[in-house]
């Protein structure tokens, strides 16, 4: 069973109940969103307080990430995936009222986790999106004990998912992965082992694409090349330095370095934003103690699925990373606030303009995602 895919059971709570049950939600969402948002945290295993450090990253995810003032306050569609969660803190995951209100837990219990695993990933899925399967590897390669988790999710593939509803075919599977690549500068050989069977495994039949996120232990120069050896695209976009989520939490004498990352498939009408860095500085306890949450900043993103009828066949490959730059600058995630995540403004004018389908020219000043309904519409 060494790097085989093994089943693992999610786990939704019942209020009346008061405890947690295996498999997804029963409510089952309304409707199928048309995007998600990640958030991916190394909440650090290493550092005393794992239960404090852990309940103060979900409060902060919970009222300034995602603005939910109150236990009752329903996130946007999401997936929180965090990794370096100690088995001695697992439940506190479980015993968040936030996360029981709103969340499937993934998996249902540490016994998912390699045998001799003290700490491990945890993926929370909003229960406003569909899970169809979900499954994990267990790196045999590892001296970690490290592992990665793989959620099956739908999503619209349009904007619009009132008409998304009216088509099946527009409807598409989305593999969100978390995981946590084993350290060490002499590690590299292992790191592009490990991230090859998850690359492969967001590259199977059936699936629109694939993401993931976690830590990914990158403290080697040979390492920045092995996101597009296996096959992948790194969703940031700028220098390195800029994108560094360790190193700073405190300020240590190794060098700082972007350890952590998003990374997807690359096929036309995937779109992910640039991942903002947040939760930096972000401390817990009183005021005459304050303690890091974290050594890792955490990552924010947003992920989109435009279906196109014909773009299995007449899309030219090359022409993704103009769509893919055009919607960044026209969201303009870049101008958000590390406080205020989710708050855009007004876009500047963008040098990629997006294309109304991959490999077209189109050009439009106007929302270019509605004249594409509109045309999808009048069919």
């Amino acid at each position: 069973m060494a790097d085989a895919h093994r089943e693992i059971q999610p786990a939704h709570y019942i209020a009346e109940s008061k405890r947690w049950f295996p498999g997804p939600s029963q409510e089952g969402p309304e409707h199928i969103p048309s995007f998600i948002r990640l958030v991916s945290w190394n909440i650090d295993c290493m550092r005393p307080e794992p239960d404090l450090r852990l309940d103060a990253a979900l409060s902060y995810i919970q009222h300034q990430v995602f603005k939910c003032r109150t236990n009752r306050r329903r996130p946007e569609p999401c997936s929180i995936l965090l990794q370096g969660v100690l088995a001695t803190a697992f439940d506190t995951i479980l015993n968040n009222k936030w996360v029981q209100n709103f969340f499937v837990v993934i998996p249902s219990t540490t016994d998912a986790w390699p045998k001799l695993a003290k700490y491990g990933s945890v993926t929370l899925l909003s229960r406003s999106i569909r899970i169809t399967k979900s499954t994990s590897i267990h790196f045999s390669c590892s001296e970690s004990q490290h592992h990665a988790i793989f959620v099956d999710v739908k999503l619209s593939g349009l904007l619009d998912t009132a008409q998304a509803l009216s088509s099946s075919k527009s409807v598409i599977t989305l593999r969100i992965a978390n995981t946590h690549l084993d350290p060490l500068p002499d590690g590299v050989p292992i790191r592009e082992k490990q991230l090859k069977l998850v690359a492969d495994a967001l590259m199977q039949d059936g699936l629109f694409g694939g993401i993931v996120g976690g830590d990914f232990n990158a403290v080697s120069s040979n390492d920045s090349a092995l996101v597009e050896s296996v096959g992948l695209w790194d969703a940031w976009s700028g220098d390195d330095e800029g994108g560094f989520t360790w190193g700073y939490q405190p300020r240590c004498p190794l060098t700082p370095r972007r350890l952590d990352k998003l990374v997807y498939t690359p096929r036309p009408g995937f779109f992910i934003d640039t991942p903002k860095n947040i939760a930096i500085g972000k401390k817990y306890g009183g005021l005459t103690r304050r303690r890091w949450i974290s050594d890792h900043y955490a990552l924010l993103t947003k992920v989109q699925c435009v279906y196109f009828a014909s773009d299995a066949s007449d899309h030219d490959p090359s022409d993704h990373g103009h769509v893919q730059q055009g919607l960044r600058e026209q969201r303009n995630i870049e101008t958000c606030s590390l406080d205020h995540p989710l708050v855009s403004h007004s876009p500047p004018r963008s040098k990629h303009i997006i294309p109304l389908h991959p490999g077209t020219n189109f050009r439009s000043r106007r929302k270019p995602w509605k004249r594409l309904l509109r045309m999808k519409s009048s069919r």
